[in-house]
């Protein structure tokens, strides 16, 4: 897939669902405090300029050539010194230290990348996790379309809940269905997760 095309056409979407029940979450927890952000898959940027609009610090990252300019288009001067982007794969980040985090979101972006990389990815994103932090984010169960690709991660409900354990799940939604996506076409099978670190 091009993700760059794939970017201008998601452009002028609103933040995603999951997105935004991770927000209220935090706001019902914490009231109007913000802290540091975790943009992982940042894609078109649209949660990183949301962060930031609401005063959190964010690091965001994305493989994608354009990222930078995509990410830090629009974002007022007095902001950019809130945001650091990274160009960086899933593999780099898997064998690094990630900084410490009140909320880690990866928008339907950790199903793209192998197995193993991404159990050494997620046991990094738990460890970057501050207490009372929230990770948010989606993954693809083994009925959905791009499981039959070879750089795509499935996980059925129990492994979810395997990696949900230790968490507090706030929210856990799993769609299997038929439906439309970028390239076509697609069944989905996908789970939305909103989950606090004690």
């Amino acid at each position: 897939m091009d993700w760059s095309d794939f970017y201008v056409a998601q452009a002028g979407r609103a933040v995603r669902p999951t997105f935004s029940a991770a927000m209220d979450a935090w706001r019902e927890a914490h009231g109007q405090a913000v802290g540091h952000a975790l943009d992982l898959g940042c894609g078109d940027g649209v949660e990183s300029r949301a962060l930031l609009a609401d005063g959190w610090r964010v690091v965001a990252y994305d493989t994608d050539p354009g990222v930078v300019e995509r990410v830090t288009a629009g974002v007022p001067e007095s902001a950019l010194g809130r945001l650091t982007v990274r160009r960086a794969s899933f593999e780099e980040l898997a064998g690094e230290e990630l900084p410490p985090a009140d909320v880690a979101y990866a928008g339907f972006a950790l199903p793209f990348c192998t197995g193993d990389v991404f159990e050494r990815l997620w046991s990094g994103i738990r460890s970057s996790l501050q207490s009372g932090g929230l990770f948010a984010g989606e993954l693809f169960g083994p009925h959905d379309d791009f499981a039959q690709w070879p750089e795509v991660n499935t996980h059925d409900r129990a492994d979810v809940e395997r990696l949900l354990q230790g968490l507090d799940v706030l929210l856990l939604q799993e769609d299997d269905r038929d439906g439309a996506s970028f390239a076509g076409p697609k069944h989905w099978h996908v789970f939305h997760i909103v989950a606090l670190a004690r």
